[in-house]
């Protein structure tokens, strides 16, 4: 069955009008591009299709699931049953219907849920739980074209006419090939797909358009690797207010967790706020690389505890163009925008607004491993860093001078780290390490103001490797130095203390780095950031001013993504300058904004010329 893609392609109130108005603009104007002279699309109506229009940020990889098509219509003719069409109301339902109607809807979910399902839930479903409870319902959609219970995906929504929500009930799936969109949870009801419990298996699953209230999403494999979730996507959702955010105890209430046996992973435009715990994190296993592939962006995570993205064991992860803000550090923890611990594998943080927190990126102590645990901090903004609380409340040594004291990027602890092209501002210190076993690259950032808060110091450190060797295990390249310059480093077991950059650049393992004023503040960059541009301000020293790094940004992160083009667009989506033409820091100056695509394969579209 065939559908017109039409402008009321996920229409929710929580969708992001102005990413809906820019998509549909694109759509508009495709007759204009060269070999696009069509005056609709027909889309095939099945899960797997890679026909989205959507444009993935940065660095994240585009997904087989045709996420934004239409859901399919209501029946014509609801008067009576018809098959594969459900109407469920668990408060005047009754399961003498096998279907049910709007006039006499039928009381329970269907368990299990066949391919062609389309289940509209009305009123409040609580499956009889007084309180919070669980239920695994199996949902046996097929990768096949949509028709009415026959084939394709599983659909699960509100009613249309009284609207509907799940209430109190842990909602558990299982099977394959699933939409659950445009409906509420409240009451505490969670959302979980896949299971620890083994036999549990889930793939090609979208959840869209829903507003969690009190609740969260988990997706969870079988530990021993033999029953996994795989590809799930989870976009424009609104998921908040869990658990109590002024508690006194760890209660760690996530409002996203991805477990071991899980990969193929998609977290997009979704807003994480107000939760006794993480905004998003990657639990993973000990096993290395059961957990896997997980990507998040365009995402806005604020007023969460501890952390707002964070990883724990997690192979090929990315974090690409997300908003941070307002991390709520209790006494047991500081507040962190983005990081990670244990075991993260191939771990990519790019092109990240970070503000509001107490380190903007730190990870912290990690596991012995085998393999190496490379980190990349690539292209972010990262200012409004506060600093440690003193008194009753400290979190670390901040009345000595110590690479412990807040920071913009901390490192205690990894094999490898890369810090290229970050913008660091208005923080007690900008980059610093407290780990002598890590390795570290340090170019073409740029690292201005770093006085807040800082103890002993009249200002505070734009780079600190307390325990770490230049030209040995550190290299500092074609970064630029607000006023004030200052960077600790260390050179045959003595500690260094520069203040110009010439005396840093005469240092074997530093080169190219330049110094001048503090051309962005905390009072420019909202300007900046809105108007996504800073071809205006004239930065001559940024303009390709940095150090080639295309065997990081493309030659690296294509081997372990060779479907991306790498990284090669700044933080406002403009192509870089690559090689020696690369500006320094996360602007690309008269860059070109990527130029939006369809991808289009034979058979997965329909076309109609004009003519």
């Amino acid at each position: 069955m065939a559908y017109k893609l039409k402008e009321t392609i996920l229409q929710s109130k929580f969708y992001r009008k102005e990413i809906l108005k820019k998509e549909l603009k694109m759509i508009k104007s495709m007759k204009t591009i060269r070999y696009m002279k069509y005056s609709f699309i027909v889309l095939l109506f099945s899960i797997v299709t890679n026909v989205s229009a959507y444009t993935m940020p940065v660095g994240i990889p585009n997904t087989t699931l045709d996420f934004q098509q239409e859901m399919p219509s209501r029946p014509s003719d609801w008067s009576i049953e018809q098959p594969g069409y459900y109407y469920i109301n668990y408060q005047i339902g009754s399961d003498k219907q096998t279907y049910g109607t709007p006039d006499a809807p039928r009381k329970s979910f269907p368990n299990p849920a066949s391919a062609g399902s389309y289940i509209e839930i009305s009123g409040e479903y609580t499956q009889g739980f007084k309180t919070h409870g669980d239920r695994v319902y199996a949902l046996n959609g097929t990768d096949a074209d949509w028709s009415a219970g026959i084939s394709g995906p599983v659909w699960v929504t509100e009613a249309k006419d009284t609207g509907g929500v799940i209430s109190k009930v842990g909602f558990i799936m299982m099977g394959a090939n699933v939409f659950i969109s445009d409906l509420d949870f409240i009451n505490g009801a969670k959302l979980q797909v896949g299971s620890p419990t083994e036999g549990r298996a889930v793939e090609n699953v979208v959840m869209r358009n829903l507003d969690i209230t009190g609740g969260n999403i988990a997706i969870s494999g079988y530990k021993g690797n033999t029953t996994r979730a795989e590809n799930v996507v989870i976009f424009n959702s609104e998921i908040h207010d869990l658990g109590d955010i002024d508690s006194l105890t760890d209660d760690d209430q996530t409002l996203i967790q991805i477990t071991a046996g899980v990969s193929n992973v998609w977290v997009l435009e979704n807003k994480l706020y107000n939760a006794n715990g993480t905004g998003l994190q990657v639990l993973g296993d000990k096993a290395r690389a059961t957990t896997s592939n997980i990507y998040a962006g365009n995402n806005e995570v604020y007023k969460v505890k501890q952390s707002g993205l964070w990883v724990k064991y997690g192979s090929n992860v990315v974090f690409s163009s997300n908003r941070v803000r307002d991390i709520i550090g209790p006494t047991w923890s500081p507040a962190k925008g983005i990081g990670a611990q244990y075991a993260p594998d191939n771990y990519w943080i790019i092109n990240n607004h970070i503000s509001g927190v107490e380190y903007g990126i730190r990870i912290a102590s990690t596991d012995t491993t085998t393999w190496d645990k490379k980190i990349y901090a690539i292209g972010n903004v990262i200012h409004n860093v506060r600093p440690l609380r003193g008194g009753a409340d400290t979190i670390g040594p901040i009345d000595s001078t110590s690479s412990w004291q807040s920071a913009a990027i901390h490192v205690a602890s990894g094999d490898e780290f890369y810090a290229y092209n970050n913008l660091i501002f208005d923080a007690p210190n900008g980059i610093t390490a407290s780990t002598q076993n890590i390795s570290m690259w340090i170019k073409n950032n740029i690292l201005l103001d770093v006085t807040g808060g800082h103890e002993n110091e009249p200002a505070g450190y734009h780079i600190m490797l307390e325990y770490l060797t230049l030209n040995e295990k550190a290299i500092i390249e074609n970064n630029y130095f607000g006023a004030g310059m200052y960077v600790y480093t260390k050179a045959s077991g003595l500690k260094l203390q520069d203040y110009s950059v010439t005396a840093l650049n005469a240092r074997a393992g530093a080169s190219g780095n330049a110094q001048g004023t503090n051309i962005i503040t905390q009072n420019n960059i909202s300007s900046i950031m809105d108007a996504t541009s800073i071809d205006d301000m004239d930065f001559k020293q940024l303009k390709d001013a940095g150090t080639n790094v295309n065997d990081i940004l493309i030659t690296r992160f294509k081997s372990l993504f060779p479907s991306t083009s790498g990284i090669n667009s700044d933080i406002f989506k403009k192509q870089r300058n690559l090689g020696n033409s690369i500006d320094i820091g996360p602007f690309e100056q008269y860059g070109v904004k990527q130029v939006f695509t369809i991808p289009v394969k034979p058979g997965e579209l329909t076309l109609f010329q004009l003519e």
